[in-house]
C-alpha cells in the first residue's frame, strides 16, 4: 500500500512540476512579447524623434546657409562699393593732376607770353610815341561787333602800306571767280596778272589767251569722270583756287578753279606790260644741279616782247609761279600773286577758237583769245570772223 501511495504522490508531484513549468513558460513568453512590443514602440518613437530632430537640424542648417550667403552677399556688395569708390577717387585724383598740369602749362605759357611781350615793348620803345595811358578804373567804350567783323574781313589779307593799297586797289574779288568755267575763261581775257616778288619787284601782264577744262565731262581734264588724285585736289576746292601742276617733269602750268566741281581755266598766254627786263632775266635763268638755286645760262638770249609769255610754261617761268609757293592758295587773298581789272579798258574783242589739244573734241569750243594780240600761242583765222566783244 505504501508503495502505491508513494507512486501516486510522485506522479502528482511530477504533474505539479510540469504544470508549474508550463505556467512559467507561458508567463515568460508573455513577458518577452510585452517586452518586445515595448522595445519596438520605443524604437519607433526614437526613430520619429530622430527624424524630427534631423528635419529641425536641416532647417537650422538651411537657415544658417542662407544667413551665411546673405552675409557673403553683403560683404561682396560692400567690397564692390569700396572698389567703385576707390576708382572714382583715383579718377578724380587723375583729373585733378591733369588739371593742375594744364594750369601749370598755362601759367608757364602766360609767363612766356609776358616775357615776349615785355621784350617786344622794350624793342619797340624807341619807335613808340610817349602817350599817356588812361587809368585802369576808367570805363571802356562799347564795341560794335558788326563793324569789328567787317574790319576783320578786310584784314584777312590786307595791304600793309599805302603803296600796296594802291597796287591792290583793282584786285578782283571772290565773286568774279564764282561763275561757270566757260564764262570765267572769257571774263579773264583783258585782265591783268600781277606778281609781287620777294625783292619788291612788280611784274604785270595782260591775259590774252585762256582755255577752259570742264572737269568731269572733259577728256583732257585731270578730273575726267570724277578722278581724284593728290595733285588735282585744288580743282575741287572753292572758285578762285590756284592750281599749279608740273608737266614734263620740269615745267609748271598755272590754272584757276571755277564754279563747277573739278573744272578750271588754264592761263595760256600773257602780254607783258611791266618789268620786261626782269622777265627777260628770269627767262635766262636755269636751275642748278642741286635743284634749289638758280643761275644764269651760259648762252644768254634776247627775247622779243611777244615771246616772253606766249605759253603756259613761259608764264610760270617769267612770273616765278611754282607749285610749292602758290598751289591751293586763293588768288583773291594772296599778296604775292593776284589778278586785277584794267580801269582804262572797258571792253575786249575775243575769239572763240577750237582747242589745239589733240585730246579735245574739235567740234566743241573751249579756247578763247584776244583779237589782234601778238602773244597768242595759236590763232584760228576762220573763227576770227565771228569775234565778239565782252
Amino acid at each position: 500500500m505504501l508503495s502505491v501511495t508513494s507512486k501516486i504522490l510522485k506522479t502528482l508531484a511530477n504533474r505539479r512540476l510540469l504544470n508549474n513549468q508550463t505556467i512559467s513558460r507561458q508567463t515568460f513568453d508573455d513577458f518577452t512579447v510585452a517586452r518586445f512590443t515595448t522595445c519596438i514602440s520605443l524604437m519607433k518613437r526614437t526613430r520619429s524623434a530622430s527624424k524630427a530632430l534631423s528635419a529641425e537640424e536641416r532647417k537650422l542648417d538651411d537657415s544658417d546657409e542662407l544667413k551665411t550667403k546673405s552675409k557673403n552677399m553683403k560683404q561682396h556688395s560692400l567690397i564692390e562699393k569700396k572698389k567703385v569708390k576707390n576708382q572714382v577717387l583715383s579718377n578724380a585724383t587723375e583729373t585733378l593732376k591733369s588739371h593742375d598740369q594744364n594750369l601749370e602749362q598755362k601759367q608757364a605759357n602766360k609767363l612766356n607770353f609776358k616775357s615776349l611781350r615785355d621784350r617786344n615793348k622794350k624793342d619797340n620803345a624807341e619807335f613808340q610815341p610817349n602817350i599817356s595811358h588812361p587809368p585802369k578804373n576808367k570805363l571802356r567804350a562799347m564795341v560794335d561787333l558788326k563793324m569789328m567783323k567787317e574790319e576783320l574781313k578786310q584784314l584777312e589779307d590786307p595791304p600793309l602800306t599805302p603803296w600796296e593799297k594802291e597796287i591792290c586797289s583793282n584786285r578782283l574779288p571772290y565773286s568774279f571767280f564764282d561763275c561757270p568755267c566757260e564764262e570765267l575763261a572769257q571774263n579773264l581775257l583783258g585782265k591783268i596778272l600781277v606778281r609781287c616778288l620777294e625783292n619788291g619787284t612788280i611784274l604785270k601782264g595782260r591775259i590774252v589767251e585762256t582755255e577752259g577744262y570742264l572737269g568731269i565731262i572733259d577728256k583732257a581734264s585731270h578730273t575726267y569722270q570724277n578722278k581724284v588724285t593728290p595733285r588735282n585736289i585744288p580743282m575741287y576746292m572753292l572758285p578762285g583756287t590756284i592750281y599749279v601742276y608740273m608737266t614734263y617733269g620740269m615745267y609748271h602750268c598755272f590754272n584757276i578753279s571755277s564754279q563747277e566741281s573739278g573744272a578750271h581755266v588754264l592761263i595760256k598766254a600773257v602780254e607783258p606790260m611791266l618789268g620786261l627786263d626782269y622777265m627777260e632775266l628770269l627767262r635766262n635763268m636755269q636751275i642748278k644741279q642741286n635743284k634749289k638755286e638758280k643761275e644764269i645760262v651760259k648762252n644768254v638770249r634776247n627775247f622779243k616782247k611777244y615771246e616772253l609769255c606766249n605759253s603756259p610754261t613761259k608764264i610760270c617761268t617769267t612770273f616765278v609761279i611754282d607749285e610749292d609757293s602758290f598751289n591751293k592758295k586763293k588768288i583773291y587773298e594772296c599778296n604775292d600773286l593776284w589778278i586785277e581789272s584794267d580801269p582804262h579798258v572797258k571792253s575786249t574783242t575775243i575769239v572763240a577758237a577750237n582747242s589745239n589739244d589733240s585730246n579735245n573734241n574739235k567740234q566743241k569750243v573751249w579756247r578763247y583769245y584776244v583779237l589782234g594780240s601778238s602773244s597768242v600761242s595759236h590763232k584760228d583765222i576762220k573763227s576770227e570772223k565771228y569775234a565778239y566783244t565782252i
